[in-house]
């Protein structure tokens, strides 16, 4: 008997990482302990069958085979060594834990560790479930593993899926003409969207820095004036990055509405405003509540300011400007003019991408 009870440990999870290997998942995933129970079953009943195999005898083979509480609580882990702590305690002290017998160990551990209800759980994490930074697959693959366990039905599945969506899908689903009435349906175009976006997310970061590049490597080879330039009071690189991003603000808020009146029940084409003059800008195919350039501060159009009052501007720059540098401040303007209309190419171009 000496032999047959020190058998057993050479197959424990110390001496056989083949075999411990389901209990290191562990270690990165939440404790299953209805997991570990079972794995540790499996352990036990192939050291008692390694066991079986070396034994002679009817009555050995029956003491071996019959389940034991005592040696399950040797391969317990993590939450389930905690638990099985105080019956350790009672064995090194000599009194028997459970009572001695295996039923009753079964009952205390499922009461202790056994989910009462596996719905109510993958709702809770559901509900707490959004995309975030994960890309739509990955969110919808969570999705489905929880909703798997649940009663709910496909319509009300297909609108907690949407309302957890990130806000950038949101707004391009609202633009799609594809069928999204089904989870199904709802899941293929979201991750259709999020593959276009990120792509052009990409793109554009890409382009920003070949800008910033080129403009940059681009000034020293174009001298406006052959006495040495005093830079103005503000950089005009700063005044570029600053308008591209005010131009993209003026974007995300008219997105879905009209860029002749900022109406949302039609586009510019349909909505008649090839007459209308903004008398902001003064110019022709929107009004003033919709104009980039009043949206931007830029100062009104000249032809509006002759018949108001304030024109000390013009006085005052005509005034404080010399002959010396009239040259250097067009080629100023001129050079600020070219880059201004860059960027509206650019603006246009990404308008027509979406």
């Amino acid at each position: 008997m000496g032999q047959q009870g020190g058998q057993p440990q050479t197959t424990g999870p110390a001496n056989n990482p083949q075999q411990a290997q389901p209990g290191t998942q562990t270690a990165t995933q939440p404790p299953d302990p209805m997991t570990v129970l079972l794995q540790s079953m499996t352990l036990l009943t192939q050291s008692m069958a390694q066991l079986a195999n070396s034994t002679t005898g009817t009555n050995s083979l029956k003491a071996v085979q019959k389940p034991s509480p005592f040696k399950v609580l040797s391969f317990m882990q993590d939450s389930a060594a905690l638990w099985a702590t105080p019956a350790m305690e009672e064995i090194t002290q000599g009194t028997t834990p459970f009572k001695g017998l295996w039923t009753e160990f079964r009952t205390q551990f499922k009461a202790r560790f056994e989910t009462v209800d596996e719905a109510v759980d993958a709702k809770e994490r559901l509900r707490t479930l959004w995309q975030g930074s994960m890309t739509v697959p990955e969110y919808a693959a969570r999705f489905n593993e929880l909703s798997t366990r649940m009663g709910y039905s496909k319509a009300d599945l297909r609108d907690r899926f949407y309302e957890h969506l990130a806000d950038s899908i949101k707004d391009e689903l609202v633009h799609t003409a594809r069928p999204i009435a089904s989870l199904e349906d709802l899941i293929t175009v979201s991750s259709d969207i999020d593959v276009r976006v990120r792509q052009r997310r990409a793109e554009r970061d890409r382009q920003r820095g070949r800008t910033t590049t080129t403009t940059t490597a681009a000034k020293p080879a174009v001298p406006l004036h052959t006495t040495p330039f005093t830079p103005p009071a503000r950089d005009p690189n700063a005044m570029d990055i600053d308008a591209t991003r005010t131009r993209e603000e003026f974007n995300r808020l008219m997105r879905g509405k009209c860029y002749g009146c900022g109406s949302t029940a039609h586009v510019k084409k349909d909505g008649g405003h090839d007459r209308d003059i903004c008398g902001y800008c003064r110019r022709v195919g929107h009004r003033e509540t919709v104009c980039m350039d009043k949206f931007l501060k830029k100062p009104r159009s000249q032809k509006l300011a002759a018949t108001e009052e304030g024109p000390e501007e013009p006085q005052v720059a005509a005034s404080t400007s010399s002959s010396a540098d009239a040259g250097a401040t067009n080629a100023l303007i001129a050079q600020l003019m070219e880059q201004q209309k860059a960027l509206a190419d650019q603006l246009a171009s990404l308008q027509k991408s979406f």
